[in-house]
């Protein structure tokens, strides 16, 4: 399945941000979406994920059952523990599973058993990546993933997103130039 983005027109009033925007992606890698604030960025993730439909032009093969979405306010369940964020993105996770993960994202087992309200911000980002990165999906959306982690924390979080592109289409919104270090990323501008 590939990802293909037609004529795309998104204004707002009289302002357009994205203007006859086309664009093919591959099935699998990594694409960063790089631009100044204000030109779209953020807007086409959205649109992509079929969460913004007020726009003109196509998108092949995106929408809510095609994509995992990281979204920079990290959405995570009030309710629900760290754990419990992130085994809800894959039905038939295992706790094993989650933890794992989490633990490679420098979560400790004290961490795993709080709500959002007690993790700190950086904490709270690794259990959203965490989330999108365990749903099965065909694409991986990623909104500022590595804004609030430390160098070593975001390295490692590098290591797993060129793990999950070998596998699926990962695209990123970013400003981290740490970021845009990722082997073999296309970059594309807004």
């Amino acid at each position: 399945m590939t990802l293909k983005i037609n004529s795309l027109q998104k204004c707002y009033g009289e302002k357009c941000i994205l203007d006859n925007y086309s664009f093919s992606f591959t099935k699998t890698g990594v694409y960063l979406i790089v631009g100044e604030s204000g030109v779209g960025k953020t807007t086409l993730l959205r649109i992509i994920a079929g969460l913004d439909t007020e726009y003109s032009g196509e998108i092949e093969n995106g929408g809510i059952k095609n994509v995992s979405f990281m979204f920079q306010e990290y959405r995570l369940f009030p309710a629900l523990n760290a754990l419990q964020n992130v085994i809800i993105a894959k039905a038939g996770c295992t706790l094993d599973e989650a933890a794992a993960l989490l633990a490679r994202l420098g979560l400790k087992d004290e961490d795993l058993k709080k709500r959002p309200r007690e993790l700190s911000g950086g904490m709270r980002q690794r259990v959203a990546f965490a989330r999108a990165v365990l749903k099965p999906s065909p694409i991986l959306l990623l909104d500022e993933p590595t804004k609030e982690l430390d160098t070593d924390t975001a390295k490692n979080m590098l290591e797993i997103i060129n793990d999950e592109a070998k596998k699926r289409l990962v695209i990123i919104v970013t400003h981290d130039d740490l970021i845009k270090k990722i082997d073999n990323a296309h970059i594309i501008r807004l």
